[in-house]
C-alpha cells in the first residue's frame, strides 16, 4: 500500500503531517542532518503526479549555503515519480532500496551549494572537492539533486537540476537509464557514479559543471567535473551527452581499493559520441582501468586525454583539437590508439613512464606498470611545422603504423626501445627528421598541401565505420549538443556561486588598461541600466542597455570601491533560484575594500626534531629571534608549495608578521587563512590561536575597529602546501 507524507510542518518540537490537495508552493523546513525530510514516499506499484505542487526547504532570500536538510526520502518498489519539484535543501531527493524507480518531467533545482573562496585573482584551495570515499555517503556534504543509493533498474527523464552543486549522484545503483536529463550550470558534478555498473547515461545535457578556473589566470577545475566515475563502477554506456565547459569532462577513477591492491578498477565502460570540448583540465580523466573510448569530440582542453595507468584500453574515432597534448598516458600497458583526427594541439601523443613510484605504494608492487607494447595505428595529424606527433621516454614497444601527419615533429628520448614506423605518410615542406631509435619501414614524405581540410565531427556513425563499437541512439533521444555561438573556456565565468548560466545579468571584470581603468562587461538578457551607487570610483558613463560595457576606475588613496547598477529589463532567475520578473528593478553591483596594512615579515628555518613549533615551542621561540630574512609587504598573502620568499624553505619555517593600519569607524571581519599552524593579535589581544597541523582552514573574527590598530601573525609551516592570508572585509 502506498504512503506518502506529503508535507511536514514544524510545531512544539514535534512533527505533524499533512496530505495538500492543492497547487502551490510548501515551505518545509527539516532536520539539518537529513534524517527527517519534508516528504516521504515510500510503497510499491504506484504512479505519483505532484504536478503544480513546489516544495522548498528554505526561504527564498537564504544564500545558498545556508541551505539544510533534506526535502524528500524515496524507497520501494515500481514507483513513478513525476512533476516533482524540491528547491532550497542541502539535497532535493534521495531514493535508496529501490527497484524499477522512474523519475519523470522534475525539477531539482537551485538547492545547496558552497560559497566559492577561489577569485578571478587568486585560487583558493579550500574549494577542491575529493570524492575519494563514499562508502558512509561521504560525498552528501557537497549536496545533490539527487542521490541514489541501492536503486536498480531505475529510470531518469526529462530532469532538471541546475544551479546547485551536485547533479544526480548514483551509489551502488545498476542498470538504470538517465537519458533526455540537464543537469548543467553546477558548480562540482553533473553526474556521478560509485560502485554503480551496468548504466546508461544516453542524450544529456551536462554543460558548465566548473569551478577553480579563471580565464586567463589558472585552470585548475578543483576535482568538478560533468560525469565522475569511482570506485568499482563497471559496463556503463555513455552516449550522445554534451558535457562541455567541466573542470573535467569525464572524471574515471579506478578507486581506493585498486590503488591499493591493484585489483578491479572502473573497467569496460563504453564512452561513445559525446562532446568532451572546452575543459579547463582533461576532456577524458581515465585512470588505472580499461575502457573504450570511441568517436567524441575532444576540443580545446589542457589534455584532450589523461589516462595515466591505464591498460588494455581503445581510443579510436576521436576528434581531439587545440589541445596542450591530445592523448598523454603514464605507465600505460597494451593500449590502442586507432583513426583518431589530431588537429592543432601542440603536443598529439605523449607517452611516458616516470623513473621512480613511491615505494609504498600498494599498486606497482602487485602490477606491471611499465610503459609498453603501444599500437598507434590509422590516425591522422594536423598541426604547426613544429608541434609535436609523439613525444616518449621510458617506453617498451610502440607500434607506429598506416598514421598521416600535415606537419609536426617527433621527440622520441633513447631510453625508448622497439619503435616501429611502417607505413606512415608524412607531409611537410621539409624532410622529416624521423626518431633515430625508430625502424622505418615504408616510410613516405610528401609535401605539404596548399590546402587542407580539417576533419569534421559527427556524433552519429553514418558512414557505418565503427562497427561494433558504436552505440545506437535511443529512440526520442535528443541530441543536446551545443552550437558554437557559446563555445570556448572564454566563457567559463566562475564567480563566488558557481559557473555563470548566461540567462541573468550580470557585471563582469576584463583586463585591467595601463592607467588603472577597467573596463566590466555587462552581459545578461536584454534591458537597460542606471548608476545608482559610486564610491571610491569614477565612472564613464551613467547609463546604459544590455549586453553593453562601463569602465571604472579606483580614485587613488579610496580604501573601499563601490558600484551599484539598477539593471530593467526581460525575466530572469538569479543565483538563488528566484524568479525576477519582466521590468522589476535588480541591483548588479562591485564592492571592493582594499585596506593598506604595512606588513614588516620575518622568516626563519626550524629544525623538525629540536624546534618543533608544536612540541618545542620555546626553542621555536628562541629560533624566530634570530631570524635573518626580513621583507616589507602591503598585503599578507602567500599560497602554495613553493619557497615564500628567496632564501625561504619550502618546507618547517615560520613567520612573524606584524602590520599597523588606520581606519574608519565601524564593524568588520577579519579573516585569516592558514596552513598550518596560527596565531594572531590584535592590538596585544589574541584573536586566532589553532596552533596546530592543519589544512588550508579560515577563521574568521568580527571586531569593531577605528582609529590606529596593530596587527600581529605568527605562523609555522610542517610539509606540502602552505597559506597564510590575511583580509580586513566590512561586515555584512
Amino acid at each position: 500500500m502506498f504512503l506518502a507524507a506529503m508535507v511536514a510542518s514544524h510545531l512544539h518540537g514535534q512533527f505533524t503531517i499533512v496530505r495538500p490537495t492543492k497547487p502551490g508552493t510548501y515551505v518545509i523546513k527539516t532536520a539539518e542532518d537529513l534524517s527527517q525530510p519534508a516528504l516521504v514516499l515510500k510503497g510499491n506499484n504506484e504512479t505519483i503526479d505532484l504536478k503544480g505542487m513546489v516544495f522548498r526547504g528554505s526561504d527564498p532570500s537564504v544564500e545558498p549555503e545556508q541551505r539544510k536538510g533534506l526535502g524528500v526520502r524515496i524507497s520501494g518498489n515500481n514507483l513513478t515519480i513525476k512533476n516533482l519539484n524540491v528547491h532550497g535543501y542541502k539535497v532535493a531527493l534521495w531514493a535508496e532500496n529501490c527497484k524499477n524507480l522512474k523519475l519523470i518531467d522534475c525539477d531539482l533545482s537551485y538547492n545547496w551549494k558552497q560559497h566559492l573562496k577561489s577569485t578571478l585573482e587568486k585560487e583558493d584551495l579550500e574549494d577542491w572537492m575529493s570524492f575519494h570515499q563514499n562508502e558512509k555517503n561521504e560525498w552528501m556534504r557537497y549536496g545533490a539533486g539527487a542521490y541514489f543509493k541501492n536503486v536498480n533498474g531505475f529510470e531518469v527523464k526529462n530532469v532538471k537540476i541546475v544551479g546547485g552543486q551536485c547533479g544526480l549522484m548514483l551509489m551502488n545503483s545498476n542498470n538504470g537509464l538517465v537519458w533526455n536529463n540537464n543537469f548543467s550550470f553546477l558548480s562540482g558534478i553533473g553526474l556521478g557514479m560509485y560502485r554503480s555498473s551496468n548504466n546508461r547515461i544516453m542524450h544529456n545535457n551536462i554543460d558548465w559543471c566548473v569551478r577553480g578556473y579563471s580565464d586567463g589566470v589558472y585552470n585548475r577545475g578543483q576535482d568538478s567535473a560533468g560525469i565522475l566515475i569511482y570506485e568499482q563502477s563497471n559496463k556503463n554506456t555513455f552516449a550522445y551527452n554534451s558535457v562541455t565547459h567541466g573542470g573535467d569532462g569525464f572524471f574515471l577513477w579506478a578507486g581506493q581499493s585498486t590503488m591499493d591492491t591493484a585489483k578491479g578498477g572502473c573497467n569496460d565502460n563504453v564512452v561513445y559520441g559525446n562532446d568532451f570540448s572546452h575543459a579547463p583540465t582533461n576532456g577524458i580523466e581515465s585512470t588505472f582501468s580499461r575502457n573504450h573510448f570511441v568517436n567524441n569530440l575532444i576540443r580545446e582542453c589542457w589534455h584532450g586525454f589523461w589516462t595515466g595507468y591505464s591498460y588494455d584500453t581503445l581510443i579510436s574515432g576521436n576528434v581531439i583539437e587545440d589541445c596542450e597534448e591530445g592523448i598523454a598516458h603514464e605507465h600505460g600497458q597494451n593500449n590502442i590508439v586507432e583513426a583518431n583526427k589530431f588537429n592543432w594541439n601542440k603536443t598529439d601523443i605523449h607517452v611516458w613512464a616516470n623513473a621512480t613510484q613511491d615505494p609504498n605504494w600498494g599498486y606497482p608492487k602487485n602490477r606491471d606498470t611499465k610503459s609498453r607494447d603501444w599500437i598507434i595505428k590509422d590516425n591522422t595529424f594536423h598541426g604547426a611545422l613544429t608541434h609535436k606527433i609523439l613525444q616518449a621516454n621510458r617506453t617498451q614497444g610502440i607500434k607506429f603504423s598506416g598514421n598521416t601527419a600535415f606537419g609536426g615533429t617527433f621527440a622520441v628520448a633513447d631510453d625508448v626501445t622497439g619503435l616501429v614506423m611502417d607505413a606512415t605518410c608524412l607531409h611537410a615542406d621539409t624532410k622529416t627528421e624521423l626518431p633515430k631509435n625508430a625502424v622505418a619501414v615504408n616510410t613516405m614524405f610528401e609535401p605539404m598541401p596548399k590546402q587542407i581540410e580539417t576533419p569534421k565531427w559527427n556524433a552519429i556513425d553514418t558512414e557505418k565505420a565503427f562497427g561494433k563499437d558504436a552505440v545506437a541512439p535511443l529512440a526520442g533521444g535528443r541530441m543536446p549538443f551545443i552550437g558554437d555561438g557559446r563555445r570556448g573556456r572564454k566563457t567559463i565565468k566562475v564567480d563566488e556561486w558557481g559557473p555563470y548560466d548566461f540567462k541573468s545579468p550580470k557585471l563582469w571584470p576584463g583586463t585591467v588598461r595601463e592607467d588603472g581603468s577597467v573596463i566590466y562587461s555587462i552581459m545578461g538578457p536584454a534591458g537597460s541600466w542606471t548608476v545608482k551607487q559610486v564610491e571610491g570610483l569614477t565612472v564613464n558613463v551613467n547609463k546604459g542597455s544590455v549586453p553593453g560595457s562601463i569602465m571604472v576606475k579606483a580614485i587613488k588613496g579610496s580604501t573601499e570601491q563601490k558600484l551599484e547598477l539598477e539593471y530593467v529589463g526581460k525575466s530572469f532567475v538569479d543565483y538563488k533560484g528566484n524568479t525576477i520578473k519582466a521590468g522589476q528593478p535588480s541591483l548588479l553591483s562591485i564592492h571592493r575594500f582594499d585596506l593598506p596594512i604595512e606588513w614588516q615579515i620575518s622568516f626563519f628555518p626550524f629544525d623538525e626534531k629540536t624546534e618543533d613549533p608544536r612540541t618545542q615551542y620555546d626553542a621555536y621561540q628562541k629560533r624566530a629571534a634570530r631570524a635573518t630574512i626580513h621583507v616589507t609587504k602591503s598585503r599578507l598573502d602567500y599560497t602554495g608549495y613553493g619557497k615564500y620568499e628567496a632564501g625561504v624553505p619550502a618546507n618547517h619555517f615560520g613567520d612573524v608578521a606584524e602590520g599597523s593600519f588606520t581606519i574608519k569607524p565601524g564593524e568588520y571581519v577579519i579573516e585569516l587563512t592558514a596552513d598550518d599552524g596560527v596565531r594572531a593579535w590584535l592590538d596585544g589581544k589574541i584573536i586566532v590561536d589553532e596552533w596546530h597541523y592543519q589544512g588550508p582552514t579560515t577563521f574568521t573574527v568580527k571586531v569593531h575597529l577605528g582609529g590606529e590598530h596593530k596587527l600581529k601573525v605568527n605562523h609555522f609551516q610542517l610539509d606540502g602546501y602552505s597559506a597564510l592570508q590575511l583580509k580586513i572585509k566590512p561586515a555584512k
